[in-house]
């Protein structure tokens, strides 16, 4: 049977501390919840572990600060992969908890990335839902999804295993040097990533199905790098904001190196407006019922990018090396999240595979 975890809800926790602690709170329980996942192709790698007794805290933080219980897509989407790339950054967390927290991100990606390939299906076909998922996957553990149908996706999550291993040795490194030279050459890739990801966010917004109001406001820009959101407010998005005055007035040659990369890389937003400008073409556009769901989360995943993007720079730049490894840390995260979306994107699971409930 598909593990399911009863959570008992303790207060709020700050998330950079990390999940709460249920026994530390016991005479605060309000309700409980649960955490229902589907098998995965993959639950445990090099760098990660998928555990649902780990994301027990999570839920409990998010229904304390008033989340919505019924609202699957928000909390597994959105808010339980935010709070685990908060937490990769506090310079205190332990090698087990940071892979626990790769974990959560795994199952977030990938369960995301099955969530918008539905859409984009169901919106191809006019559906109104989706097809019922095949019950017969509750008869196999978490562990032993079918792996024969699921190997592209297997295949997909075990590559960013292996690059968010990297990083994540890297960031635990003895020598200095070795911090500041991964972090410099993160810095173009996690640009085109970034780039790319606003050229797709801005197509979404300029493009709501007919009926939804427009969102186009929720992201404003003064700049390449210097973008701000409302529909999923962080602090992690303006924490290294300090970057984006060193690049308009580079005071040394490291600080003008960056700013080659970022204006040389600007381009990577029309990439991201011309493909997804195909797949919706292809695919009819984006679903009514899905899309102020998706607009929160791209607009969380921008905001981390360009966290990842800044911190890498200010790493380099500065010669900051404690922030360096935060930094490289954070972008482990960030592409165990990018890698298992883009599996759950070509994953052949059963339509409506998804985490069923996070309270009950």
């Amino acid at each position: 049977m598909v593990k399911r975890q009863a959570v008992v809800l303790p207060g709020p926790v700050a998330v950079a501390e990390g999940p709460p602690s249920v026994q530390d709170d016991a005479d605060a329980v309000s309700d409980t919840a649960v955490v229902d996942l589907p098998p995965m192709p993959v639950t445990e790698g090099s760098s990660f572990t998928v555990s649902t007794d780990f994301m027990e805290g999570f839920v409990a933080d998010y229904l304390a600060r008033g989340g919505d219980p019924t609202d699957n897509a928000r909390f597994f989407f959105g808010d339980l992969a935010v709070a685990s790339l908060d937490a990769l950054v506090n310079p205190n967390v332990q090698p087990e908890e940071a892979r626990l927290l790769l974990g959560n991100l795994t199952a977030s990606g990938y369960f995301g990335g099955l969530w918008l390939r539905d859409s984009l299906r169901d919106n191809a076909t006019g559906a109104d839902t989706p097809a019922p998922a095949d019950d017969s996957r509750d008869a196999r553990p978490l562990d032993e999804a079918a792996t024969a149908t699921l190997a592209p996706a297997a295949i997909a999550i075990r590559l960013f295993d292996a690059l968010a291993t990297f990083l994540n040795k890297a960031a635990a490194g003895k020598h200095p040097w070795v911090v500041r030279t991964v972090a410099r050459i993160a810095v173009p890739v996690q640009l085109f990533l970034y780039g790319y990801n606003r050229g797709y966010l801005e197509f979404v917004l300029e493009n709501p199905p007919p009926g939804v109001p427009s969102r186009k406001d929720s992201l404003t820009c003064a700049g390449f790098l210097d973008c701000n959101s409302t529909a999923f407010p962080l602090e992690l998005a303006t924490r290294y904001d300090s970057a984006l005055d060193r690049l308009d007035a580079p005071a040394t040659l490291r600080w003008g190196e960056m700013a080659v990369w970022t204006k040389f890389i600007e381009g990577a937003a029309g990439v991201g407006r011309s493909v997804w400008k195909v797949i919706t073409g292809l695919t009819g556009g984006f679903s009514p019922t899905t899309y102020n769901a998706l607009v929160d989360l791209s607009s969380a995943f921008l905001m981390v990018t360009k966290a990842a993007t800044l911190s890498s720079m200010l790493a380099y730049a500065d010669r900051d090396v404690d922030l360096g490894r935060g930094s490289l840390r954070l972008q482990s995260g960030l592409w165990m999240w990018v890698g298992s979306y883009f599996a759950g994107l070509i994953s052949a699971a059963p339509a409506g595979t998804m985490p069923e409930s996070v309270a009950s």
